[in-house]
């Protein structure tokens, strides 16, 4: 897969790509895999509270039939 990266974003890629001499390609996939996990950590928060949310729906459906 081909990604283009803009010149600011690929100027910063070289600077940080120099300093730690690394390759740029390594970098990026670093980035990636950080940004991946981070957004799975999110979108396993965003079910639980939906999740909560619905239990939360349910007892209070419960506790009105019960009055």
């Amino acid at each position: 897969m081909e990604i283009e990266l803009t010149k600011d974003v690929n100027r910063k890629l070289s600077e940080v790509s120099e300093l730690l001499d690394m390759d740029k390609e390594e970098i990026v996939n670093r980035a990636v895999l950080i940004y991946l996990d981070n957004t799975q950590k999110y979108v396993e928060l965003k079910k639980e509270l939906m999740r909560w949310d619905e239990l939360s729906d349910e007892a209070l459906n419960n506790f009105e039939r019960d009055i």
